[in-house]
């Protein structure tokens, strides 16, 4: 097996550092051939995945969701035939995509995995020109992840993005949003919009988000959070303590098609990260790529 052992010290509050002698070690006990990949050396992650990724069996990913969304966005230029398998080994703040797939801190189990045949294909999902794997949203408390003094996040790990969150608490959000999709339109206030494939969102869990999470069906769901009074949002409280749930003056979707009009001045968080504004076109793209899963999680996501 040959693999590029993709990492990035800065995610989380650096303890890749700390586990990268064992990672290296594995790989040499299994024989396995590798390569490495410092992220923080390079502005042009995707495009080097791009270039890359073709000539490894696997890619293995040590670092966070932001870590995830940029391969990602090498990985799918690339062939589908001619695109390696991905392992995540969760080092960064909330590690969103990595908790779904069941994998945690135990390296040595998630090592493992790439002696197994625990892997199957997922969706993607294409925003504009960019791809992501579970999450983006734009309105109000959207900017926390990505707007954020970077060395304070790893002093303070997950605890650093709620004390970003209060910056946008007295910020009013009042989005005149459009939302069509091949059999619909709707037209609203708004102060969030959340797009979703999985039950995590920020570290929290939103189980209750949508019935049945499966990241191989085609679907992304869209939850628009109406906004009929000042202090509606607040229910993006509520929202999070009872892990998703739906609030009937809320608009809830499930598609594989939709575009959303904002005002030019709404940024959208793409996986965590800053990325396009005002109108978008999401589409989701069927089992685009193949993900190492603990084997308990395979019959629930796939």
């Amino acid at each position: 097996m040959n693999i590029l052992l993709i990492y990035n010290v800065s995610s989380g509050n650096g303890k890749f550092m700390q586990s990268f002698g064992k990672i290296k070690t594995f790989f040499k006990l299994n024989n396995f051939k590798y390569d490495i990949y410092d992220i923080r050396v390079t502005d042009k992650v995707a495009h080097d995945i791009e270039r890359l990724a073709p000539n490894y069996d696997v890619l293995t990913i040590a670092g966070g969701d932001g870590t995830i969304h940029s391969v990602i966005n090498g990985l799918m230029s690339i062939e589908k035939h001619k695109r390696p398998k991905l392992l995540v080994l969760p080092f960064g703040t909330t590690n969103d995509y990595a908790t779904m797939l069941g994998l945690g801190k135990d390296l040595d189990f998630n090592l493992a995995l790439l002696k197994t045949n625990h892997y199957r294909y997922s969706d993607v999902y294409r925003l504009n020109n960019e791809y992501f794997v579970y999450a983006a949203a734009a309105g109000k408390f959207s900017n926390v992840s990505y707007d954020i003094d970077r060395v304070r996040l790893k002093k303070l790990g997950s605890i650093g993005y709620l004390m970003n969150a209060k910056r946008d608490l007295l910020n009013k959000y009042h989005m005149d949003l459009c939302l069509e999709t091949s059999n619909l339109k709707i037209n609203r206030k708004a102060f969030l919009i959340l797009i979703a494939s999985g039950s995590r969102v920020g570290g929290f869990n939103i189980r209750k988000f949508t019935k049945d999470t499966k990241f191989n069906d085609g679907k992304v769901n869209i939850r628009i959070f109406t906004r009929n009074h000042v202090f509606s949002w607040m229910k993006i409280i509520w929202f999070y303590l009872f892990k998703g749930r739906y609030f009937h003056n809320d608009i809830h979707i499930t598609t594989d098609y939709a575009k959303i009009t904002l005002p030019d001045k709404y940024i959208w968080n793409v996986d965590g990260e800053a990325g396009p504004t005002g109108e978008i076109i999401v589409k989701t793209l069927k089992e685009e790529i193949e993900v190492y899963v603990h084997p308990k999680k395979i019959n629930k996501l796939f």
